[in-house]
């Protein structure tokens, strides 16, 4: 079996500025293909991501058999140069195809991902609710909608109270909070608490914007609410910094979103800095290299929960290594966007959560394909 193109796909979705999925399909002479997602559906850089695709699938993929998974990844890291040193372009081009090459694995020997990589480990997995806080603002109007979320069957959530501004306005704070804006946060957290009981898991998400002194503030005030992770409480980037929060802070710590490879969660893994890794397997490396990550935590007792802020496809991607990792506790997802962001692909599991866990798709490789009416139209890019 040989590569013969490989498809990328840069979506707009309409009336949602700002959120433009990375797809890929890698095409082969016996007519299988497999997809993909490069990492970058928020922020900038998108566009980058795709063309960094590209590049690789030039340079490396046309006329490679695709089951030399390890081996093509290797090639990608140590060949473009810029794979040493990395970050989430390089990264986020080389995870989407290594996606693609894993599903198409699976497709040809019919099974699922998770059995090239061991096995399950579990029948089900449990999720937590994100992405649906934006409207709010006043402690007492996070009530109702958390309310519903629990009568959806969610038993997890995930926000930032940090986010928005006394006046409703939506902005990063600095580095070391106003006490209004502290006293605020708080409230928020405790308001979520009260309203959900002592067993509901409500994770809470700083976005790595605040700094130490803050960071540890806040983070003592919350600890009566027990959440049950604090999620970048400072920029994941210095690791003395969030090696201070955890020695002052008795919550368990999460953050990983924006490291990449094995060699970025090194410290924070052998340090024990952190309770709960949060690789992306959109930017992180891949299914390949999320694996080896996840191996290297459980040597030390740490706790994964794949980071997934992109479309159903990495949602896809991301269940078929859940499945096969023990010390997985929890996966991410945005279950009420637009119904349009779901059409993407065929199946998609945000549809499919059941009491508050996701079912593992048995179908052979990720158990998803891209939606072709969808995608007509999007701006596409084709090598061969």
């Amino acid at each position: 079996m040989k590569i013969t193109q490989v498809e990328i796909f840069e979506v707009a979705y309409p009336n949602t500025p700002n959120w433009h999925p990375i797809l890929i399909r890698i095409g082969t002479d016996e007519g299988i293909s497999g997809v993909g997602e490069v990492g970058l559906a928020y922020g900038t850089g998108g566009s980058a991501g795709a063309g960094m695709v590209k590049n690789l699938a030039e340079n490396f993929l046309i006329g490679a058999d695709p089951f030399r998974i390890e081996e093509l990844w290797d090639t990608m890291y140590r060949k473009t140069f810029w794979g040493q040193g990395g970050g989430p372009v390089i990264f986020g081009g080389m995870s989407a195809i290594d996606h693609a090459l894993w599903d198409i694995k699976g497709k040809a020997l019919g099974v699922p991902v998770y059995e090239l990589l061991g096995g399950k480990c579990h029948e089900k997995l449990l999720v937590y609710a994100n992405g649906w806080y934006h409207d709010y603002n006043a402690p007492a109007e996070f009530v109702e909608p958390v309310q519903r979320l629990a009568a959806d069957g969610y038993k997890a959530l995930k926000f930032d109270p940090f986010r928005k501004r006394p006046d409703g306005v939506n902005e990063y704070s600095k580095r070391v909070l106003d006490k209004d804006r502290e006293d605020l946060a708080v409230g928020r957290v405790e308001a979520v608490r009260e309203a959900l009981g002592p067993d509901f898991k409500i994770c809470v998400e700083v976005h790595g914007n605040l700094g130490p002194m803050s960071a540890i503030a806040a983070g003592k005030r919350l600890e009566a609410c027990r959440p049950f992770f604090y999620e970048e409480a400072v920029d994941a980037n210095n690791v003395e910094m969030m090696a201070k929060v955890a020695a002052h802070v008795d919550i368990p710590i999460a953050a990983g979103e924006r490291l990449y490879t094995r060699y970025g969660f090194r410290p924070y893994i052998e340090q024990q800095i952190l309770d709960i890794i949060q690789p992306d397997l959109g930017l992180a490396g891949g299914i390949s290299e999320v694996k080896k990550i996840a191996t290297y935590a459980e040597t030390y007792g740490i706790s994964v929960q794949p980071h997934n802020c992109a479309s159903p496809v990495l949602t896809a991607v991301s269940v078929q290594l859940d499945a096969c990792i023990p010390n997985f506790i929890i996966q991410e997802l945005f279950p009420y966007r637009p119904a349009a962001h779901y059409e993407v692909v065929t199946e998609p599991l945000e549809r499919q959560v059941v009491d508050g866990y996701l079912p593992i798709s048995d179908k052979p490789g990720l158990g998803v394909e891209l939606n072709d009416d969808f995608l007509v139209g999007q701006a596409k890019i084709v090598v061969r």
